[in-house]
């Protein structure tokens, strides 16, 4: 069985300004790292992508920051959402159809490189959209999604906390490298 997690990553805002934008949801945030701090939302982990999309739209809006809501189903499929100041600015699935039997497989779809890249004040543009664009059927491509995440969170110079890490895992003590249960915020 492979990973399943979601988690939102935002430029900008302390972890104090997080938590109190987060205020009645059960969450956990951690410390800045690099200008970003990275949300672990009980209620995302069900993997509902409205519920993703609403609080990421919401976080983004009201603290006026870049926010990126991942989602990673079973090392299958990595899915994201860009918001800027509460706006949908870019979204990507590695496998569109992965849900729909009669979906022949295909690459991936949607995905801004350059939009990726200036929210997170990266400058590797080949590098995301490279990483971007890799399907899994690729000789070369992306065995599991993880992958896929890791090397996107390395090329837009965000934190590793949320790779590999959602609500579930953490709240179970399975934290991210370098980050310590002592550092978390628990909303």
């Amino acid at each position: 069985m492979g990973n399943f997690y979601t988690n939102y990553t935002l430029r900008g805002p302390s972890p104090q300004a997080i938590v109190a934008a987060l205020a009645g949801r059960s969450a956990m945030v951690t410390p800045a790292q690099d200008g970003c701090v990275v949300v672990f939302d009980e209620e995302s982990d069900e993997q509902d992508t409205e519920v993703i999309t609403l609080l990421a739209s919401r976080l983004s809006a009201e603290l006026r920051c870049p926010v990126l809501a991942v989602l990673n189903h079973d090392d299958d499929i990595f899915w994201y959402q860009l918001y800027l100041s509460g706006e949908l600015a870019d979204e990507y699935d590695s496998s569109p159809g992965y849900f729909d039997p009669e979906a022949e497989p295909s690459a991936p779809v949607g995905g801004d490189a350059q939009k990726l890249c200036d929210a997170f004040g990266a400058s590797g543009i080949a590098e995301v959209e490279s990483i971007l664009r890799k399907s899994s059927f690729d000789e070369d491509g992306y065995a599991f999604a993880v992958e896929r995440h890791e090397d996107l969170a390395r090329a837009l110079g965000i934190p590793f906390f949320g790779v590999g890490a959602g609500f579930g895992y953490v709240s179970r003590g399975e934290l991210p490298e370098g980050l310590d249960e002592d550092t978390l915020i628990k909303v």
